[in-house]
């Protein structure tokens, strides 16, 4: 049987169960207050033929939360590196942790009298269709 996750969202609580996929879909009781707790995805790491370490989000144990980053082929294009963390955080079940870490930083650049933090530009190098010259439409007139 697989392992699947369940969040209690009223004490915070992510917990594990082993569950078919038919008992994985219904709610589950919170160990800790018993009431309702959804299912939530996994974590989940893959390794890509070749490589000696998994390309996958990186593991909840790591030590600063505003470092996580998803893999490449999660994260969206218009994503900064803010973003991305934040994302792989709330995939993690660390989102509260993230959110909290990055206000206190705030708080103690506020209390510093130092500017906020600005967001690094997204470094994508596609485009969406917008970056093309646009051409101007043909236009027949009458008489010509």
């Amino acid at each position: 049987m697989p392992i699947y996750e369940w969040r209690c969202q009223p004490c915070e609580l992510t917990f594990e169960g082993l569950a078919t996929a038919a008992e994985a879909a219904k709610a589950r009781p919170c160990p800790e207050c018993g009431r309702r707790a959804k299912r939530i995805m996994s974590a989940a790491r893959f390794a890509v033929k070749g490589e000696a370490r998994a390309a996958g989000a990186q593991a909840p144990q790591a030590n600063d939360v505003t470092k996580l980053q998803p893999p490449p082929w999660a994260r969206m294009c218009w994503m900064d590196d803010r973003s991305a963390a934040r994302f792989a955080a709330y995939k993690l079940g660390r989102g509260a942790e993230y959110d909290d870490t990055m206000a206190a930083r705030e708080e103690r650049r506020k209390n510093e009298g130092l500017p906020p933090e600005q967001p690094a530009p997204s470094a994508h190098s596609h485009t969406h269709g917008h970056a093309k010259p646009r051409r101007e439409p043909r236009v027949k007139r009458l008489g010509e």
